[in-house]
């Protein structure tokens, strides 16, 4: 083995890559040559040794862990805490340290990088797979590499520097190793940089904050310049970015580069077209450039942007032509057409303003205008059209025969009223009117589907067993909670020997523990004190930390209610199971799988207790009264006024005087650009403490489901509780439109939490999910309108989106029967998001207006509403103003 090899090799045992470079940089070809060979076979070598001494660092740093927790726990002791709960406080405070592992990486990379002959060769073992990292921004060894090379030719090292370049791929990188080694490299050598696109994302990526004098004495700046025009992806990397703008602009006020350069290097690149978004960038650098004489030598380059580019492009574009003053009649022509070409309502009306005023500026006949007319003709938004139509009969007489002809073909193309206008100034045939082609048909409104229900009690020990379920399942839970209890009543025998493979599996040690969170370990337990009578009593005599079965069962504040109301549901039988006071039945069962109870089975169940004596169970009753239905036929009541305990009058008093609602008001709290929608409950005590504490406790997820089956008949309570995590960008407990579904099936009055819940899928078009909540919502008499609209217009506002998807939902659901409970969307949406006086409209506007006109007409409403008739009495005959004036004679007429 020769002396190089083994002091490379000494080296790399050693983790040091700068000592591998050190040796490597003073060797001669001969050394080199020797290293090289070595390498390749040393690979399984080197990874064997780095995960040895990986496995002992590892087992050092646990051995130390352990230590500090032993300590931790002895100290807490001391102060007189639990074991429990000191375990669970050091996992909270332990903090986690990320250990660098394979630190013989690094030492093998320089090692081939300083020995390795050929460029490729060297590429190509900097970027083995054996060298990858899960994550490479661990280390850097950017300066061992640039040592060990430092010996080769300059040809080399330039050479070395252009191929590690372009290897790099992606448009969007993340600043590793592999992109510090290419930026190095390039700076150290001066070669100059390749042509390749994911170079210039790589350098965007290492300048995050670019500043003057950074790019100033960057040596890769001058290269580099150019191709932030050029290359794909840049527009993306720094949509968002101010200080590239502001770095860029202060060179160029210093003469370092020249403004010329970035002047056409942004207009060049809005040229070659992209998104909005893409080009954002290059719109602000252009801005603070703020070119002012330079305009008038771009001018066609500002021209050709107007009837394409995106629509931020398009604004810069005219704000600098506007800045020239008159143009040439074709110049002028031409950028008119452009803008009147546009999609964008602000743009085709500020391309009619500027139409006007040159129609009423311009001298002699109007010929050269007459094609811009009759774009404007063809437009999307009906404003424009009328506008166009104003314009051209307005100053008909100043168009020659050639002119009027162009304008007289285009009669035709118009709707029938504009186009009469226009054909009753320069001849033509205007189409006919067109009738309507969907009358509105009132259709009769279908109630909601009736809930399925519930299967049939669990009545044989080993259909028990069978049961599968978990705490997210709360259907299969309530049914073994309901067969244990038939069973443990009228077959016990054969019910504990069915169980007793479960009992055995529940050991002493569990009784210790708080709180139970698997309600399959309350079920063991259940099971174990069924088998042997006074087990948890006889394990937790003497213990120092005795559990009460109350303790096992989490605080309100610890889950969310949907998931505790099981736990206490359980914990309350198992007490009951151990007191010997179990009852033969329980009243919660639903008799519907989204939770309902029947108010003829209740009191049937409760005429069952009084003949046999039992006394219900606290929570098993109130969960009952919870889920009993708002429908109770009046010779049910007749029948429970005949009971005379406790329980049975507690369940009169629920039937017919139930408490006030629950007030129910939302708020939006925002942390770290995250959304939350909080509830604010006030409500009086119910005498109910289950439905109070689920009231008074703020939980910051609560899916829907869970809860819905606790409370069947408060869906308003339900779905304010369920919203909170509706907006936020975690994917966990948000409603979905299943749950919307449910919700509307549900019982009980709808409020802010329904409506929000319903706006929201409404924003997703007739195939959003809300069209049949709303249908049945409307069917029952618990549809939230105005609020529904309210919050409509919030999260509009919120998300900054058109109304379109919600306004065609909204007509569909209308045209199915809904038409009175959609006006009283339309009549909380209109007043909350129509602008203001100032404010401006938008083409989303009139067509939110025109089906409130539609809807209003078929619902024969009535009652003014002060936003449109404010709207209505405006001069100008937009069509925003024409459906404002059609639906305000609907309202007042």
């Amino acid at each position: 083995m020769s002396a190089a090899w083994e002091a490379v090799r000494r080296a790399i045992d050693a983790e040091s890559a700068v000592a591998v470079a050190a040796l490597v940089a003073g060797f001669g070809e001969a050394e080199r040559r020797e290293v090289a060979r070595e390498l390749p076979g040393y690979l399984p070598v080197a990874r064997r040794l780095g995960e040895e001494k990986d496995r002992k660092r590892e087992t050092e740093w646990e051995r130390g862990r352990q230590a500090r927790r032993a300590e931790y726990l002895r100290e807490k002791e001391q102060q007189g805490w639990d074991e429990h709960h000191a375990s669970y406080m050091w996992g909270v405070s332990e903090h986690w340290t990320r250990r660098l592992e394979s630190r013989w990486i690094e030492p093998m990379r320089v090692a081939g990088a300083g020995t390795i002959a050929g460029v490729a060769a060297v590429v190509s073992w900097l970027n083995r797979r054996d060298f990858e990292r899960w994550r490479s921004d661990e280390v850097d060894d950017v300066a061992p590499i640039l040592q060990a090379i430092s010996g080769r030719p300059a040809e080399w090292q330039a050479d070395l520097a252009a191929r590690v370049a372009l290897r790099l791929r992606g448009l969007r990188p993340e600043v590793d190793q592999t992109i510090r080694l290419a930026l190095e490299l390039l700076r150290h050598t001066g070669a100059e940089p390749p042509a390749h696109d994911p170079l210039t994302a790589a350098w965007i990526a290492a300048t995050p904050t670019p500043t003057a004098a950074g790019l100033r004495e960057d040596p890769l700046f001058d290269a580099m310049l150019p191709r932030l025009f050029e290359a794909e992806g840049v527009g993306r990397a720094l949509r968002d970015e101010d200080a590239w703008p502001a770095a860029l602009c202060a060179l160029a006020q210093e003469g370092r580069v020249g403004r010329e350069v970035l002047l056409d290097g942004c207009l060049n690149r809005f040229l070659r077209g992209g998104s909005a978004a893409d080009l954002r960038f290059f719109v602000r650098l252009h801005d603070q450039l703020d070119p002012a004489e330079e305009v008038a030598a771009r001018r066609r380059d500002y021209l050709r942007l107007l009837p394409a580019a995106p629509a931020n492009v398009a604004d810069l574009a005219l704000k600098h032509l506007r800045s020239l003053g008159p143009l040439e009649p074709e110049e002028m022509g031409e950028a008119v057409e452009g803008l009147l070409f546009r999609a964008e309502g602000r743009l085709v009306r500020a391309g009619l303003a500027w139409l006007d005023r040159l129609v009423r500026d311009h001298r002699g006949d109007l010929d050269d205008y007459a094609p811009a007319l009759t774009t404007a003709f063809v437009c999307t938004s009906a404003e424009a059209r009328e506008h166009a139509v104003r314009l051209a009969v307005k100053h008909a007489g100043r168009f020659t025969s050639p002119g009027a002809e162009m304008i007289r073909d285009a009669v035709a193309l118009l709707p029938a009223e504009e186009g009469a206008l226009l054909a009753a100034a320069f001849g033509g045939e205007a189409v006919p009117a067109e009738p309507d082609p969907d009358p509105f048909t009132p259709q009769p409104l279908l109630p909601a589907p009736e809930p399925a229900r519930m299967p049939s009690p669990i009545l044989v020990p080993d259909a028990l067993t069978r049961c599968r379920w978990s705490e997210y399942d709360w259907r299969s839970a309530e049914r073994w909670l309901d067969g244990f209890v038939r069973l443990a009543a009228h077959d016990r025998a054969a019910l504990t020997g069915a169980l007793a493979p479960v009992a055995a599996g529940f050991g002493d040690d569990r009784y210790q523990s708080a709180p139970w969170w698997d309600l399959g370990e309350w079920a063991a337990a259940m099971a174990k004190e069924l088998t042997d009578p006074g087990a948890e009593r006889k394990a937790v005599a003497g213990s120092r930390w005795p559990r009460t079965v109350q303790e096992r069962v989490p605080e309100y504040e610890q889950c969310s209610a949907g998931r505790l109301l099981p736990f206490i549901r359980f914990a309350e039988t198992y007490q009951a199971l151990m007191d010997g006071r179990l009852p033969p039945y329980l009243l919660a069962t639903p008799t519907h799988v989204n939770g309902r109870l029947d108010a003829a089975e209740l009191v049937e169940r409760l005429e069952g207790y009084e003949r046999a004596g039992v006394e219900a169970l606290s929570v098993d009753l109130q969960q009952a009264l919870l889920r009993l239905s708002r429908t109770v036929p009046a010779e049910v009541v007749e029948r429970a006024l005949l009971l005379t305990g406790e329980a049975g009058r507690a369940a009169v008093r629920w039937m017919t005087a139930r408490p006030a609602e629950p007030r129910i008001t939302l708020r939006w709290e925002t942390t770290d650009g995250n959304i939350r929608i909080v509830p604010g409950v006030t409500a009086e005590p119910t005498g109910l403490a289950v439905f109070d504490k689920v009231l008074a406790y703020q939980r910051w997820e609560e899916p829907c489901e869970g809860l819905l089956a606790v409370l069947p008949a408060h869906r308003e309570v339900v779905a304010a509780y369920a919203v909170q995590r509706l907006l936020s960008y975690a994917p966990d407990w948000k409603p979905s439109r299943k749950d919307l579904a449910a919700l509307a099936i549900a019982e009980g009055p709808g409020g802010e939490g329904i409506a929000f819940m319903l706006a929201h899928y409404l924003c997703g078009g007739p195939e959003g999910g809300a069209v049949s909540p709303l249908l049945w919502l409307a069917a029952s008499g618990g549809l939230p309108g105005e609020e529904v609209g309210r919050q409509l217009a919030v999260l509009l506002r919120h998300r900054g989106e058109s109304p379109a998807e919600a306004t065609t939902a909204l007509r569909e659901a209308a045209r199915q029967g809904a038409h009175l409970g959609v006006w009283r969307v339309m009549a909380g949406l209109l007043p909350a998001y129509l602008p203001g006086p100032g404010g401006r409209a938008t083409t989303a506007h009139t067509r939110l207006v025109a089906l409130a006109a539609d809807v209003a007409g078929w619902a024969q409403a009535r009652g003014e509403l002060p936003e449109i008739a404010r709207l209505a009495a405006r001069p100008r005959a937009s069509g925003l103003v024409r459906h404002a004036r059609r639906l305000h004679a609907q309202l007042t007429g």
